[in-house]
């Protein structure tokens, strides 16, 4: 959302909104001239506005939802307006269940490197910009597609990049299979000068090829491209889904004329995502990590990447992500967290839905404990999570905090207690 408001705004349009907390977001796009309002009101939609846009979080009971159908204000979702924007460029859209703010960031991070100019929306804040979105001269727009509500159908793309298909938003999609169905609906809306760029190693994305009507190339973790070896790539990344993500924005990258070295150097040179395997710090020989990691596989995936790049004794803090996404892969989320020495969980960041009776981080907790995991615990409030580990940390240990709500706040808390505890 951030991101299309200040695409907008660089290009020219007036931009108004609110969110529910004050955040690097609100301070950045307050800074580039918005109007940003802490507080869902009403009394916020400005006097002279021509259209509400929401995020897939917004519920149409929203009061400033509300105010604007009144008013007869048309009300969009923000797949909607990316839709618009990418109607003014040649559309490059990263979709898949994991993966996409890394690939949509390196693809862009070639593209500018190469000197095209791209216009850029992310999902997450990229090092390199102090932001998720940068507003280019150049034809290219390059965007995250978000596949939780079916919106991305919504979007045309030149370029489709699907990374990966899991398991997700079920709650949605009623099946497995009608979320693989809209993946290929987004694959087969690319245009015949268009292409589908598809991560073969994964099997649901692998099916799908027979019904794929469109050109497709696929990325594997050898380098190759119609069957010539272009040469190797070094990532400051850990993690072989590091390796998937930037074989999607080398196929990218060949697509459009990019020289293999150019995108080797720029890949090299990438600073990575916040909050994506993001070092927060180190204090006391203490090392702090974020992850926005909140599916199982991701999960997975994350703590096998810190195994293999660290090595070192690990305790992980979790926050269960939406009631919807905790209880339709409990038993998933049971087995993800074998490998963790230590683990803390807190109550489930609702992200707008409401509670689901037997669905929460301690039920969670309890499941994991009777699988035989021996340091386990639950925390409801967060707030005490660092208090309660910091006596238990010791010099070599690590630390990762892992969900995509506010669980990085316990990690800054820990750091901050680290500081103050070697004074």
């Amino acid at each position: 959302m951030s991101g299309i408001a200040e695409v907008l705004l660089n290009l020219g349009y007036e931009i108004s909104g609110s969110d529910l907390q004050e955040n690097d977001a609100t301070r950045r796009l307050r800074s580039l001239g918005a109007e940003v309002r802490i507080g869902h009101d009403a009394a916020n939609l400005a006097d002279a506005l021509s259209v509400v846009v929401i995020s897939t979080a917004v519920k149409f009971s929203n009061p400033e939802v509300m105010a604007a159908k009144e008013r007869k204000i048309p009300v969009i979702p923000r797949a909607e307006m990316l839709a618009e924007l990418m109607r003014m460029k040649y559309g490059i859209a990263v979709a898949g269940s994991h993966g996409k703010t890394t690939t949509t960031s390196m693809i862009g991070h070639v593209l500018t490197a190469a000197r095209m100019d791209p216009t850029l929306v992310i999902g997450g804040r990229v090092r390199s910009l102090a932001g998720n979105a940068q507003m280019g001269r150049g034809d290219i727009l390059v965007a995250e597609a978000d596949e939780s509500d079916g919106t991305f159908l919504l979007l045309s793309p030149a370029v489709a990049v699907v990374t990966n298909i899991d398991r997700e938003h079920i709650e949605y999609y009623g099946t497995t299979e009608g979320l693989a169905d809209a993946f290929l609906e987004f694959i087969n809306k690319v245009p015949f000068y268009g292409v589908a760029v598809l991560c073969l190693d994964h099997p649901t994305v692998r099916g799908l090829i027979p019904r794929v009507k469109k050109r497709v190339m696929e990325s594997t973790f050898t380098v190759l491209h119609q069957r010539r070896l272009l040469g190797p790539v070094t990532l400051p990344m850990p993690g072989r889904h590091s390796v998937a993500n930037a074989l999607a924005a080398i196929a990218v990258a060949a697509e459009l004329g990019i020289d293999f070295t150019a995108a080797a150097a720029a890949l090299g040179a990438f600073a990575g995502i916040h909050r994506r395997s993001e070092i927060k710090g180190e204090v006391a020989g203490v090392l702090v990590m974020d992850d926005y990691g909140h599916h199982p596989t991701e999960i997975e995936t994350t703590l096998q990447a810190i195994a293999e790049g660290w090595g070192r004794p690990l305790t992980v803090v979790f926050q269960p992500h939406r009631y919807s996404r905790t209880k339709d892969l409990f038993e998933d989320f049971v087995s993800a967290f074998d490998r963790v020495h230590r683990l803390i969980l807190t109550d489930v960041y609702g992200a707008g839905e409401d509670p689901i009776p037997g669905t929460s981080g301690e039920e969670l907790c309890r499941a994991i404990r009777r699988r035989g995991h021996m340091d386990v615990e639950f925390v409801a409030a967060k707030e005490d999570v660092a208090g309660g580990l910091l006596p238990r940390l010791s010099d070599g240990d690590m630390v990762l905090t892992l969900g995509a709500g506010d669980i990085y706040k316990v990690g800054e808390a820990l750091l901050e207690s680290l500081r103050e505890q070697r004074q």
